[in-house]
C-alpha cells in the first residue's frame, strides 16, 4: 500500500504541473486571438501544428524508454541520460531541418518565419524538457517536476498578464513564452545535476540500440496519437462543419483523459522498473493500481454521463445541445483508456513492447473501420461509440495476451531473469557496464 501512495503522489505531481502548463497555454492561444486576431491564431495554430507533429517523431519514445532503462538501473543514469541525448539531439536536428525545407517550399514570409522559428524553439524547448522530467520520473524525484512547471506557470501567467496590459507586439509575446519554457529547460537540467547525473562516454553501439528499441515503443505512442486526431479527421470526411465542431468540443474533455493517462502511465512506469527485480512485489503493485484506477474512474465515469447535459450546456451553451450524446457516451471509454495505460507501462517494464505494437496496430485499423462505419450511420454519436468499441477492444487484447506475454517472459531467460527480474530477454541489454562505456 505504501507502494500505491507513492505512485498516486507521484501522479498528481505530475499531472498538476502539466495541467497548469496546458491552462496556460489555452490562456495565451486565446490572448493571441483576442489581441491579434483570428488569422493570426489560425497561422500560430497551424505552425504549432506542424512543429508538434515533428517533434513527436523526433521523440522516438526516447523519454518512455528512459524511464524503462532508468528505473530498472538508476546507477546508469549517466550512461542512459547521455546516450539518450545523443539520440534526440541527432533525431531533433533532422526533424529541424526537415521543418526548415518546408519553409523553404512553401515560402513563408518574413514575420511568417519569425513566428515560425519561435514556435520551433519553444516546442523542441519543451520536448528536452520533458525527457530531463522522464529521467526524474525514473528515480522518484517528480515533486521537483511539480515545483519547475509550477513556477514556469507564474512565470507564464505573469507574462501573459503584463502582454495584455501593455498590449506587446506578437513577436514579444513569443520571446516571452520562449524565455519561459527556457527557464524550465534550464532548471530541469539543474536538478538533474543536483542529483549528480553527468554527461559520460559511451560506445555508438550504445546509442544506436536504444535508438532502435525506443522506436517500437515511439511507433505504439504514434498510433495513439493517430487514432485520437483521427477521430476528429474521419467526422470531418463524413459530416458537416457543425457536426464536427460539436464532436470535437466534446472530443476535447476526452483529449485531456488521454493526457492524464500517459503521465500516470509515466509515472507507473518508473514505479514497475524499480520492482523489476521482486515478480510477486511487481505483479501486486499492479494489481494494486489497477484497483484504484477502476475504483475512481467506473463512478466517475459515471457521474459525468449523467451530468453532461448541464455541463455542456453551461460551458459552451444551448448551440452545442448536438454534442451532450457524443460526450455522454465517450466518458465511457474512461475507464478503459486507463486501463490501457497501465497495461502499456507493464509492457514496457516487461519489455513486451511487441506484443504492445500489434494491440496498437490492430486498434488503429479496427478504430478507422468503426469511425467510418459508425459514423456514416449515426454520425458523431456513431464515432463516439467507436472510441469506447476501439478501447474496450484493447483492453480485452491486454487481459487476454497478458499470461501469454508473461509465459513467454518466462520461457526465454536471461540473466537478469535468473535474479528474479520480470523483463525478457527482448532486452538489448543484457550486459550493461561492457556495452555502455566507450566512446560516442
Amino acid at each position: 500500500m505504501t507502494q500505491l501512495r507513492t505512485t498516486l503522489a507521484s501522479t498528481l505531481h505530475v499531472i498538476g504541473g502539466e495541467s497548469l502548463l496546458r491552462l496556460a497555454s489555452v490562456g495565451a492561444a486565446v490572448f493571441i486571438g483576442r489581441l491579434y486576431g483570428a488569422s493570426t491564431l489560425g497561422l500560430c495554430a497551424t505552425v504549432l501544428a506542424v512543429v508538434t507533429i515533428a517533434e513527436r517523431l523526433a521523440d522516438n519514445g526516447l523519454e518512455m524508454t528512459g524511464i524503462a532503462e532508468i528505473s530498472q538501473q538508476p546507477k546508469l543514469l549517466d550512461e542512459f541520460a547521455t546516450a539518450l541525448y545523443i539520440d534526440k539531439l541527432a533525431l531533433s536536428s533532422i526533424a529541424a531541418a526537415i521543418l526548415f525545407s518546408i519553409a523553404l517550399i512553401i515560402g513563408l514570409s518574413p514575420s511568417q518565419w519569425s513566428i515560425a522559428l519561435l514556435f520551433c524553439l519553444r516546442t523542441f524547448l519543451y520536448s528536452f524538457s520533458r525527457l530531463h522530467a522522464g529521467f526524474l520520473k525514473a528515480i522518484g524525484r517528480t515533486n521537483q517536476i511539480a515545483r519547475i512547471q509550477s513556477l514556469h506557470f507564474v512565470l507564464l501567467l505573469l507574462g501573459l498578464l503584463a502582454a495584455y496590459a501593455i498590449r506587446l507586439p506578437l513577436l514579444s509575446l513569443l520571446l516571452m513564452l520562449v524565455a519561459a519554457q527556457s527557464v524550465e529547460f534550464l532548471l530541469s537540467l539543474l536538478a538533474l545535476h543536483r542529483i549528480g547525473a553527468r554527461v559520460t562516454s559511451v560506445r555508438s553501439s550504445f546509442c544506436w540500440n536504444l535508438f532502435f528499441r525506443s522506436s517500437m515503443v515511439g511507433a505504439v505512442y504514434s498510433l495513439s496519437t493517430l487514432m485520437l486526431r483521427g477521430d476528429v479527421l474521419v467526422l470531418s470526411l463524413l459530416a458537416s462543419t457543425a457536426v464536427v465542431g460539436a464532436f470535437a468540443a466534446a472530443n476535447s474533455a476526452l483529449v485531456m483523459v488521454y493526457v492524464v493517462a500517459w503521465l500516470f502511465s509515466g509515472v507507473l512506469l518508473s514505479d514497475l522498473g524499480r520492482l523489476s527485480s521482486d515478480q510477486k512485489s511487481f505483479d501486486a503493485h499492479f494489481r494494486r493500481c489497477l484497483v484504484a484506477l477502476l475504483l475512481l474512474s467506473l463512478p466517475s465515469s459515471a457521474l459525468a454521463a449523467l451530468l453532461a447535459p448541464e455541463v455542456i450546456r453551461i460551458i459552451l451553451g444551448n448551440s452545442f445541445a448536438s454534442a451532450v450524446l457524443p460526450a455522454a457516451i465517450m466518458t465511457l471509454a474512461v475507464p478503459f483508456i486507463l486501463v490501457n495505460a497501465a497495461f502499456l507501462a507493464r509492457a514496457i517494464a516487461r519489455g513486451a513492447v511487441q506484443t504492445s505494437f500489434a494491440i496498437y496496430s490492430g486498434a488503429a485499423l479496427l478504430s478507422l473501420v468503426l469511425n467510418f462505419l459508425l459514423g456514416r450511420i449515426h454520425g458523431a454519436a456513431g464515432v463516439a461509440t467507436s472510441i469506447v468499441l476501439r478501447e474496450a477492444a484493447m483492453t480485452f487484447a491486454f487481459v487476454r495476451f497478458r499470461e501469454s506475454a508473461t509465459a513467454a517472459c518466462r520461457e526465454s531467460g536471461t540473466a537478469r531473469h535468473s535474479e528474479g527480474s520480470p523483463r525478457s530477454e527482448e532486452s538489448l541489454f543484457p550486459s550493461f557496464p561492457e556495452n555502455v562505456k566507450g566512446n560516442s
